[in-house]
């Protein structure tokens, strides 16, 4: 099974975006928790092209899905932002008191625990994050 759809890059398309991945996974066998993990790395991911890439101009982001059953699910997150790959950006110490850390940072970490693998690439002038959950038969 392989899926597409294009959405403005804005905080209050947000929603739909979530319903369309939620209708991704309704036919894999994920759990409902680790499906929740998949929602909320793409919403992680989402969030951070909209505030970071789209900031200044807006964007349109595609999202495709390809289901393999019994392997995995995988997403790809595409945007026409500056280039940017955020599995270059350090990982910030998780061992610095919370009071003395910058807020934000650890969406990259968040969303490394909640997916499996996690790619990126740029292509005809696209950022391309791939986010795959496998698939426990």
């Amino acid at each position: 099974m392989n899926s597409e759809s294009s959405f403005p890059a804005k905080l209050s398309h947000l929603p739909q975006i979530l319903d369309w991945v939620r209708k991704q996974l309704e036919s894999t066998p994920l759990d409902e928790a680790k499906k929740k993990q998949v929602e909320l790395a793409l919403e992680e991911a989402v969030v951070n092209v909209i505030h970071h890439g789209a900031a200044k101009t807006p964007l349109e982001l595609k999202l495709s899905c390809s289901y393999e059953p019994s392997r995995q699910i995988a997403f790809d997150l595409s945007d026409p932002g500056p280039p940017f790959n955020p599995l270059t950006h350090p990982e910030p110490s998780t061992d610095t008191p919370l009071e003395e850390r910058e807020i934000g940072g650890l969406g990259l970490t968040f969303m490394r625990k909640c997916m499996d693998a996690l790619f990126y690439r740029r292509e005809e002038h696209q950022n391309i994050l791939t986010l795959i959950k496998n698939i426990e038969v």
